[in-house]
């Protein structure tokens, strides 16, 4: 799986944004559910918890759908 810094994973149910990327150890962050000032971290190869991924620009042309 190949994630940029703004696109969106749904983790758990819940679309969160990428905030932070590890390319080096193949890693990236989201905010904390609970926890907003902490970064959660996962690795790229897709565990069962994630339900999908969206690119920034898919995200707002869904919300752009979704605003009609």
């Amino acid at each position: 799986m190949i994630v940029y810094v703004g696109d969106w994973v749904k983790t758990s149910g819940k679309w969160r944004q990428v905030m932070a990327v590890d390319p080096v150890h193949d890693l990236f962050a989201v905010l904390g559910v609970n926890e907003p000032d902490n970064l959660v971290w996962y690795g790229t190869a897709v565990p069962d918890v994630f339900g999908g991924q969206m690119s920034d620009l898919e995200m707002q042309e869904k919300l752009e759908e979704v605003k009609q």
